[in-house]
């Protein structure tokens, strides 16, 4: 079984402005992928971030202020997961539906603890990108912090509180293990806090990739499958010496780490979350591109970055029995 992670920049993809037509155009791209996946012989569940999305709808809603009110920042989330769920629902059923089976999606929420120290520094980057004068406004606007973001531009930073439990995982578990494909888990799931007893949303979007782990352990995942915008993880980027890494163990990439190699605005969530899989878990992570997803959990020689326990002892290849 693998849980596959897709970032919210390969659903809407550097350069585009975030159209229906666009999201659903790469949301099928990845389909065909996700299809390879089922007819190796994987059970799959698919979770996604929804970092660009949040933030445009987030615009949309002080743009339509005050004459139509605006929702809270958990609420965006729960928006832009039923967007984003259905866009790969529609994906997956109106390209693949006989090879896949039965697709389902599941409204996912999260517990997240109201004194994680997130709340008190934002630093999850949503929306689109800005230049400084343009990032300096939209900040004055909507009271968030901005953080320069990989070279590319500003962005506005949101809390990113920890996942602590996700409230619906007993039933992602069983739809699973009942052969849906099942769609969970989107922007990180929907931030909660206990209350005097009961649930409360939290103005926070919870990291995709933490949430992924959290649920490829509780689900007992074989794999973990984190999708970003590069085939495989490169160390000393940039540099005269710069090299691919194809198949490292967890002490190889902390001490990469360690060196500074993942940079907080890139690379460096996806290690970590892999890194707490591995932890967590029997299994293995893998990081690669969206084009790559379905080959890296072949056998033999595959692209991405495959990350294990220890190197001497490989996990099983392939898919499951």
């Amino acid at each position: 079984m693998v849980v596959v992670a897709l970032g919210g920049n390969a659903i809407t993809r550097e350069g585009q402005s975030g159209t229906y037509s666009e999201m659903l155009a790469n949301c099928q791209e990845m389909a065909a992928s996700v299809c390879a996946l089922r007819e190796a012989g994987w059970r799959v569940v698919i979770t996604h971030g929804n970092g660009p999305q949040v933030g445009n709808l987030a615009i949309q809603q002080h743009a339509g202020s005050p004459e139509v009110p605006g929702q809270p920042l958990f609420a965006l989330g729960a928006m832009t997961q039923g967007l984003i769920g259905h866009l790969l629902q529609m994906a997956l059923l109106s390209t693949h539906h006989q090879q896949l089976g039965p697709v389902v999606g599941v409204v996912t929420h999260v517990i997240v603890d109201r004194q994680d120290e997130a709340f008190d520094r934002p630093s999850k980057p949503i929306g689109p990108f800005y230049s400084l004068h343009e990032a300096q406004a939209r900040s004055d606007l909507t009271g968030h912090p901005i953080v320069e973001d990989s070279g590319r531009g500003y962005r506005i930073t949101v809390p990113s509180p920890r996942p602590q439990a996700i409230v619906e995982g007993d039933a992602i578990s069983r739809l699973s293990k009942d052969g849906y494909l099942v769609v969970a888990g989107g922007g990180g799931g929907i931030p909660l806090v206990e209350r005097d007893g009961t649930l409360a949303g939290i103005e926070a979007v919870v990291d995709k990739d933490r949430s992924a782990t959290l649920l490829a352990t509780y689900l007992e995942a074989d794999a973990l499958l984190l999708v970003t915008g590069v085939e495989c993880v490169l160390a000393d980027f940039g540099k005269p010496t710069e090299r691919e890494i194809h198949l490292a163990d967890a002490a190889q990439m902390r001490e990469y780490a360690r060196q500074g190699q993942f940079p907080t605005g890139s690379m460096g969530p996806k290690v970590e979350a892999a890194l707490d899989f591995i932890d967590a878990s029997d299994g293995y992570a893998v990081i690669t591109d969206a084009s790559s997803m379905a080959s890296a959990l072949g056998k033999g020689e595959t692209p991405g970055t495959r990350i294990v326990r220890e190197i001497r002892g490989l996990p099983r290849q392939g898919a499951p029995a």
